[in-house]
């Protein structure tokens, strides 16, 4: 069995040129870019770099937020109906309260709104 020949060997390879024709070529390839060329180049950078700026933004670690919890009552399968009924009143207080409780803030926030509306009129805005 005869060994494989490596792939590259017979690749050739560019002539090695100094660095001032190097320029000089560059220079000539660009000077004969048309308008449109440059415009979509242009784009075409700018894209790349947007997406390129939201990977890294995203990237980002975010600080650890432990999961809600919600808890949940266990009732008996055996209570009676006076002690739901009973059950049901006090929870039905605690909506209550709590409904007057968002009622109260939401007229504070409210009253705060309009005064920094008469302020900001004031000044004309």
């Amino acid at each position: 069995m005869q060994p494989y020949s490596p792939y590259l060997a017979a690749m050739a390879l560019p002539p090695v040129s100094r660095p001032t024709a190097a320029l000089a070529d560059l220079r000539a390839f660009l000077a004969s870019r048309e308008r449109h060329q440059w415009v979509f180049a242009l784009l075409s950078v700018l894209i790349t770099g947007y997406f390129i700026t939201v990977f890294l933004i995203q990237s980002k670690t975010k600080e650890y937020k432990p999961p809600e919890i919600i808890w949940v009552k266990n009732y008996a399968a055996n209570r009676s109906d006076a002690e739901i009924k009973a059950q049901q009143m006090i929870d039905e207080e605690k909506r209550r309260a709590e409904q007057a409780e968002l009622k109260r803030l939401q007229e504070k926030q409210r009253q705060d709104s309009i005064k920094l509306q008469k302020k900001l009129s004031e000044f004309g805005i």
